[in-house]
């Protein structure tokens, strides 16, 4: 019955869930410049990349299927 249960428990939990490393800190502040508005997961840890919607559900139907 653990306060960080938020199936349990309305709202945000008590403290820190996670803690960002450096590098996320650092991509987050000085983000890459590109294009694209969409992604969408390969399934073997990489992403595609796609810059419109229709790009977006292709890239969906070439990896989910």
């Amino acid at each position: 019955d653990s306060p960080y249960n938020t199936y349990k428990h309305v709202g945000l939990p008590p403290g820190p869930i996670a803690a960002p490393g450096k590098d996320s800190i650092k991509a987050a502040l000085n983000p890459e410049k590109h294009s694209y508005f969409y992604y969408v997961s390969r399934g073997d840890g990489t992403h595609e990349f796609t810059k419109n919607f229709n790009e977006h559900l292709q890239a969906i139907s070439k990896y989910n299927n």
